[in-house]
């Protein structure tokens, strides 16, 4: 009797520890939202963009949110391929999209769930604004006409413009048309050097530069992919490479006066917020713009083009080496 009681009692632990093991064994709690995060292509503005985003957003809701993150590499057919993957996955409480090649593909099936989108310069000309869109977030249109006010402060004998940008991104022909009205509202020459591959890029960029007096950007993704070989080429010929996104400028342009693109992703994260943690509908948010004005130069370009700081712009001018 008494060896029957001790096997009970034997038996009874070894349960008890096994529960006890099998505790302690456990996964971590689930987080409460996964967002999906769609990068048109990889390059210092996107890339700051991704990071601001997640970095605030985890700032506010730690290990209670996650990410799962996928770069189309600027393949537009990935793009589409990837939005459908994230459409047809249902643990996504929302998606994080940047750039314009991401925001359409992924606003085109998605019509549900929220979408926070960022570095798009013109969400309504593509439709993402109306009544009950389950889009927002933040635009990164450039100041386009304090922009050629710095070129003309920094360069005031340049005459011929030459416009670099990507003939299928819609963003870049939005501030390309704007750029021509403005530079011929200057009595500036505008030219045209549109690239629909990256196997354009040295060819235009040297047609560019045997035309013009100056180089100039809108935000543009192959532009941001290319930077450092354009402004290469660029300074080779001894032109000045204006472009519209400040982290670019490290690369190797002469000046830009963008927008931060970091604090655009961390602007979108707290709009992310108010949809997800406040309940709000993103059709009750207007699309934010980025913040931006100041004017960076490189001064190493600066130096090799032997020119100088004008004295009305020293105020406003952050070098970068």
């Amino acid at each position: 009797m008494k060896k029957v009681a001790l096997l009970i009692v034997l038996l009874a632990v070894g349960v008890f520890g096994f529960v006890i093991l099998k505790k302690s064994q456990a996964p971590a709690i689930a987080a409460t939202y996964t967002i999906g995060i769609l990068q048109t292509a990889s390059h210092p503005a996107l890339d700051a963009t991704r990071e601001g985003f997640i970095e605030e957003i985890k700032s506010k809701m730690g290990d209670d949110i996650a990410f799962v993150i996928q770069n189309a590499e600027g393949s537009i057919v990935n793009v589409h391929t990837i939005a459908q993957q994230f459409h047809a996955k249902k643990q996504f409480n929302g998606f994080f999209v940047i750039a314009t090649p991401a925001a359409q593909a992924m606003a085109a099936i998605e019509k549900e769930r929220p979408i926070f989108i960022a570095a798009v310069s013109d969400p309504a000309s593509i439709g993402l604004i109306h009544p009950k869109t389950n889009v927002c977030g933040t635009k990164d249109m450039i100041d386009v006409k304090a922009g050629i006010q710095m070129l003309q402060e920094l360069l005031p004998d340049a005459k011929k413009v030459g416009l670099l940008y990507t003939s299928g991104e819609v963003n870049s022909m939005v501030l390309v048309k704007e750029m021509h009205n403005e530079l011929k509202a200057r009595g500036l020459i505008a030219m045209d050097f549109a690239m629909s591959s990256e196997a354009d890029i040295q060819a235009m960029v040297e047609s560019a530069c045997s035309k013009v007096d100056v180089i100039m950007t809108p935000t543009d993704n192959m532009v941001g992919s290319a930077i450092a070989s354009i402004a290469a080429i660029a300074l080779k010929y001894k032109k000045p490479l204006i472009v519209s996104d400040n982290m670019l400028i490290k690369e190797g342009p002469l000046a830009s006066r963008g927008v931060d693109y970091k604090a655009g992703g961390k602007q979108t994260a707290d709009i992310a917020l108010e949809v997800l943690v406040q309940g709000k509908h993103p059709s009750e948010l207007p699309i934010e713009q980025i913040q931006g004005g100041q004017i960076f130069i490189n001064k190493n370009t600066l130096d090799a083009l032997g020119l100088s700081i004008p004295a009305a712009l020293k105020d406003r001018v952050e070098l970068v080496s």
